[in-house]
């Protein structure tokens, strides 16, 4: 009996060491998984931890450079602004100095008075980055008829308003219709003897686009091409050329589209008659 209980007790031994050994190897290999997959989550966080901050750091560099291109071309726009008075008020004055050599006081005053309140209009309007249409078409209709005044009435205009814009509410970019009406009256009109006519008329052909088109019944693009003297062709470079610049400016500083055609007016028999410019706005 007693052999027999120890031979009991010995089994039961072993069977116990057995199942220690089975429980420590079953520990080790759970402690090895875990370790190797708490390794696998250490490496995939952090692949994602620096996945986020090139990211991030893209997102910041991103930034910057939009940050930098909207100074820069809030920048040139106060350049071209800059650029685009002093051509425009050279040619007022320009006008004033040849007029005022008739001697007519009644009109030299009235000259004066029509160039006061447009360069009063011009200062106050390239203050801003927008302004009223209403401003704008004032400050053109008051550069036409100045000119109009300078070459004795050469110079005709018709400024149309469709009646449901409201003139008061629209705002565009300042100084960007008189650049088209001056080439109009320099390199159109004044190669007429009779001179001739500038209409310019304003619709909105969509909710949010503005259309304007100045229209005229000189001798064409391309007969003035032939006739323009060097002086003329450098004013007008200078001027369409600011303006061009501006127009690109402005559809990078808002991201909209500003479109621009220059168009030939034909006659019947396809003979050039004038030159019609249509922009359209987003507004």
């Amino acid at each position: 009996m007693a052999l027999g209980l120890f031979s009991e007790l010995f089994c039961f031994a072993l069977a116990l060491a057995y199942r220690n050994r089975l429980t420590e190897l079953e520990n080790k290999t759970m402690h090895a998984q875990y370790t190797r997959q708490l390794e696998k989550d250490i490496v995939e966080r952090t692949h994602e931890i620096e996945n986020q901050s090139r990211l991030l750091e893209q997102q910041h560099i991103r930034q910057l450079e939009t940050e930098f291109e909207q100074k820069l071309a809030d920048m040139e726009m106060t350049a071209l602004r800059a650029q685009m008075n002093p051509h425009f008020i050279f040619n007022c004055l320009n006008s004033i100095k040849l007029y005022t050599l008739q001697n007519d006081a009644d009109k030299a005053s009235d000259y004066l008075n029509k160039f006061a309140r447009l360069i009063r209009l011009v200062l106050e309007n390239s203050r801003s980055e927008l302004v009223t249409l209403q401003n704008e078409l004032e400050a053109l209709r008051l550069y036409i008829e100045l000119e109009a005044m300078r070459f004795k009435e050469k110079v005709k205009f018709e400024i149309i308003v469709a009646d449901d814009i409201d003139q008061r509410y629209l705002r565009i970019p300042p100084l960007l219709l008189q650049p088209y009406v001056e080439n109009a009256i320099w390199h159109g009109l004044m190669h007429k003897p009779d001179g001739g006519k500038i209409q310019i008329e304003v619709w909105q052909s969509q909710e949010n686009l503005l259309t304007i088109c100045i229209a005229d019944d000189g001798i064409g693009r391309e007969r003035s091409m032939e006739l323009e003297s060097k002086s003329a062709g450098k004013y007008k470079s200078f001027g369409m050329q600011v303006t061009a610049d501006r127009i690109r400016m402005i559809n990078q500083l808002y991201n909209i589209k500003t479109d621009v055609q220059i168009l030939d007016i034909t006659n019947s028999f396809g003979d050039p008659c004038g030159t019609k410019v249509v922009l359209q706005i987003p507004v």
